[in-house]
């Protein structure tokens, strides 16, 4: 535990949101002050297994949702056409007098056009740049740490995020509408992914494989970049604290963060520069050996934004960006073995695209994309050579995209497109070492609005056919359906196929660890997983200010699911092999309920719950770490004649249980030895902020 002391400063024409703790257990009091022009100051108390306190200097972007108001000439897209880019954000108007509402705000995800979110078809989520700044997050993971409906999967590997119940490996993270290379196994660490650049987040639940393909079962993950709005803007933020062991005790780490943007629009001409650094030495909670608790982190990244409109119906953008992490940190084994662990991670990505609409009311968009991923692990023994262990991956990623877009008579838009999908990876963990899978896929889409009397309709069904170099054809249907019989409700439902083939280590891992005895093979025999999923939600606007109930449900039912078998105990004597196979069922189901109050002017209370049964249908239990019941609050409350703002959210997550086998801890899969149930404790955190604005 540790106890910062954070000092801030901000320069700025909008008020900037102060830091919010990643994680606290027990809540503790924190004090804020909050300055929109002139120097801000705070104090808090942060006792976090992650992360320290912070001190930083922030001048808001101006085209954050925050300010957008006071950019004149932004208009928002036209909220049934596709407007002026798919992929890239435009400050919405009016965003500043509700932060919490972002119905009118514009995003792609569901449909990939640009809707107004009130209008989509298929339910979507907003995190506004209002709200990231709000909530002080560093990176994605922080983000959504609390965030209804989300759980997050710590690895040692990164950090994952679980929608719906269905792990990582199905949910597709997008940046800007497009994949991102680098998976580390079946993850895609999402702590990697900086908030600095970003003007929203789009989350829709659910099935999503007719519009993106594979990987896309659980959800999508969408985060928008921005783009100038001024002449000049930067922001620069800057953070430090220290962590101890106890409280009182002296301090035996320290972290640092800096980050900062600069942009500028000049004419048809957009440039946006942004970098950030990030270091913390490694923590330990339990001083009785020398493993440490948490790793040493150094981050390093930078991105370059170009953008060139000419006029309102044309528009191109270049972007690049580099990743650079560093995570390293001690481990012992049950024998007593010390090992030094490191990571080192490299990720580097290029965007080009453009669009423009003609006169017919047809939008025309074009995309590339090129990522490149670099993972280095090594596990060295200290006083021997015998259990030391270095693997390196090398991941490439090529997309290219072709959408077309065209408005018809009688309330239909209909969707089009190709998209060419290239991944390679050079591994000395996989056999062959070097693997390569294409796949080219063809999407159609309808959206028909039309009325029945005070009633109104919205159908939206869509199709895909992925080609796979390696498992051939796959269909991905989808059809949703809105419906607004009064003016206070919506209910929208859906259903969809999906499909995610295996990763590269499913087919071709081969890795030995001869001194606990046990070989893991992947399996060239594996089939694709297929699922059959639905949801139904239902929005209800009582006449109350700014009062907003929900409520949804939703099935996944998923065949060939891919598990680890075993032939026997782990052994020197006789090496034990592990392998995949295609041999469980599995559903997840569940309900999810939130409510929106104004409880005076001013104040706003969220309320949240979900409710999941995951299952394993081949072994008559319930899926690993998932937990059964999450509960989020948050209250957030703005006094304006003093310009004083107080922030609080927390959430529960009920125990979530894991099966031990027999074998040396090894979890027990098709009936090899005796399993053992445990539970994780239960997870509370809560976080708090108090800030005063002066100018």
């Amino acid at each position: 535990m540790f106890a910062p002391l954070v000092l801030a400063a901000a320069l700025a024409d909008a008020p900037t949101a102060a830091r919010v703790p990643e994680r606290l257990r027990p809540a503790v009091p924190l004090l804020v002050a909050e300055a929109g022009q002139g120097s801000l100051l705070f104090a808090q108390v942060e006792p976090s297994p992650v992360d320290a306190g912070e001190a930083f200097v922030s001048v808001p972007d101006a085209g954050s949702a925050a300010s957008a108001e006071a950019d004149a000439g932004v208009e928002p897209a036209d909220a049934g056409a596709p407007g002026a880019s798919p992929s890239r954000a435009t400050p919405d108007a009016g965003a500043e007098a509700d932060e919490l509402d972002p119905r009118h705000t514009t995003v792609v995800t569901a449909s990939r056009t640009e809707r107004k979110l009130e209008d989509v078809v298929v339910p979507t989520e907003v995190i506004t740049r209002a709200q990231i700044e709000q909530q002080g997050a560093r990176d994605l993971a922080q983000l959504l740490e609390q965030h209804p409906g989300v759980e997050l999967v710590y690895t040692n590997r990164g950090t994952g995020i679980r929608l719906q119940g269905l792990d990582p490996e199905y949910v597709l993270i997008l940046v800007d509408g497009q994949r991102v290379a680098g998976r580390s196994g079946s993850l895609t660490d999402i702590s990697r992914f900086s908030l600095r650049e970003v003007e929203r987040v789009e989350i829709t639940k659910g099935p999503a494989a007719a519009l993106y393909g594979a990987d896309a079962i659980g959800g999508v993950i969408n985060l928008i970049t921005k783009e100038p709005q001024r002449p000049f803007e930067a922001t620069v933020r800057a953070a430090g604290g220290a962590m101890s062991h106890a409280a009182g005790s002296s301090p035996t780490g320290t972290e640092a963060d800096l980050r900062g943007n600069v942009g500028a629009k000049l004419g048809d001409f957009g440039l946006r520069l942004g970098a950030g650094y990030r270091q913390r030495d490694a923590f330990d909670w339990d001083r009785s050996d020398v493993a440490t608790s948490g790793p040493k982190l150094l981050r390093e990244d930078v991105d370059l934004d170009t953008t060139w409109k000419p006029s309102e119906r044309t528009k191109a953008w270049l972007r690049g960006a580099y990743v650079f992490t560093d995570l390293g940190g001690v481990d012992i084994n049950d024998t007593g073995a010390i090992f030094d662990r490191y990571q080192r991670t490299e990720q580097a990505d290029a965007w080009a695209g453009a669009q423009t609409r003609l006169e017919s009311d047809t939008t025309v968009t074009l995309r590339a994309h090129y990522g490149y991923f670099r993972d280095q692990f090594l596990l060295d023994q200290r006083s021997s050579r015998a259990l030391d262990d270095y693997s390196q991956n090398r991941t490439r990623l090529g997309e290219g995209l072709v959408q077309g877009d065209q408005k018809l008579p009688f309330g239909h838009v209909l969707s089009a497109g190709g998209e060419l999908y290239v991944e390679s990876l050079v591994s000395n963990r996989i056999d062959p070492g070097n693997v390569q899978r294409n796949r080219f896929g063809l999407f159609l889409q309808d959206t028909w609005a039309t009325s029945l009397g005070a009633t109104r309709l919205t159908l939206e069904p869509g199709f895909r056919f992925d080609q796979d170099s390696q498992f051939g054809g796959a269909p991905s249907p989808r059809v949703a359906l809105k419906v607004d019989p009064l003016p206070s409700l919506t209910v929208r439902g859906s259903w969809g196929l999906g499909f995610r083939p295996p990763t590269f280590s499913e087919l071709y891992l081969q890795f030995a660890n001869p001194a606990i005895g046990y070989v893991v093979e992947g399996n060239p025999a594996l089939e694709p997983e297929r699922s059959n999923s639905f949801e139904l939600s239902v929005d209800w606007r009582p006449p109350y200010d700014g009062m907003l109930l929900s409520a949804s449900a939703w099935r996944t039912d998923t065949r060939n699911l891919i598990n680890i078998t075993v032939d026997k105990a782990p052994n020197p004597d006789s090496p034990s092999v592990f392998n995949y196979e295609n041999v469980a069922q599995a559903y997840t189901q569940g309900v999810e309920l939130t409510a929106r109050a104004k409880l005076v002017k001013g104040t706003w209370l969220e309320l949240g719950g979900m409710l999941l049964d995951a299952r394993d249908v081949t072994r008559n239990r319930a899926l690993e770490g998932r937990s059964p019941v999450k509960l989020t609050a948050q209250l957030t409350s703005k006094y304006r004649p003093l310009r004083l703002e107080a922030f609080i959210r927390g959430s529960w997550s009920a125990p979530r249980p894991y099966y031990l086998g027999n074998g040396l801890g090894f979890a027990n899969v098709l009936g090899f030895g005796a399993d053992k149930t445990v539970y994780a404790p239960a997870i509370a955190d809560l976080e708090l902020q108090v800030g005063w604005a002066f100018r």
